[in-house]
């Protein structure tokens, strides 16, 4: 990117990444202006990425929503969703050569500020409070895949959901947004789901209201 125009127009934007976090806005100007960065625009239903990818690269979503999905010979396993400010392809930096671990595919229309491998690690090596924000990040990313994993781990489905419930709940809330989405995280049924659901919610464990899924007190830990 080379257009101070440009610079200026993503400058506030990327300063409210958990990137560039605490970076004061004229050093993320100036490094917008010398660094070899690029935006790009994607479709609906086109990839950021996908399994088949050895593009080493960090993007971070200016605009719209894009799904990032586990695809295997069982099926497709919906990991998380990503929206505006959103970092991806962390696993694509030093990963020798190493294909991409899932596909992320654009919901709507989306615009991604494009960061390749090796201008990642100079603006690590050069800007401390950036290296100690992706080391935040990477920890939060690992901490997310764990309590996946945990969930995965509980032998009966009404058990896993309820370990998804209390790892994912913002306090003793959890939305659903798609229950499609929800089994397909969860790696089982929409009517194996319901009738976890209605296990959960006959043990007094959880209350449903709608798509509103309330942890009950005793169950928290």
């Amino acid at each position: 990117m080379s257009k101070l125009s440009d610079a200026e127009r993503y400058t506030r934007q990327l300063g409210e990444t958990v990137l560039f976090r605490g970076v004061p806005g004229d050093r993320i100007r100036s490094w917008l202006i010398e660094a070899d960065v690029s935006v790009a625009e994607y479709n609906a239903g086109e990839y950021l990425f996908r399994k088949s990818d050895r593009t080493d690269r960090i993007g971070i979503l200016l605009r719209g929503s894009a799904e990032v999905n586990r695809e295997s010979s069982d099926g497709s396993m919906h990991m998380s969703t990503l929206r505006r400010n959103d970092l991806f392809g962390a696993a694509s930096i030093c990963g020798e050569g190493e294909s991409f671990v899932t596909d992320i595919r654009c919901r709507e229309r989306t615009r991604v500020l494009n960061i390749p491998e090796a201008e990642m690690l100079n603006l690590l090596s050069e800007n401390r409070t950036v290296l100690r924000n992706y080391l935040c990040y990477l920890n939060g990313r690992i901490r997310f895949l764990n309590k996946r994993l945990d969930a995965f781990s509980k032998n009966s489905v009404a058990a896993r959901v309820m370990t998804f419930f209390a790892a994912e709940a913002n306090g003793r809330i959890y939305t659903v947004k798609s229950f499609t989405k929800l089994s397909e995280s969860l790696c089982v049924s929409r009517a194996t789901l319901y009738r976890a659901l209605d296990t959960l919610e006959e043990e007094h464990k959880i209350r449903r209201n709608g798509k509103e899924i309330e942890l009950m007190e005793e169950c928290q830990s």
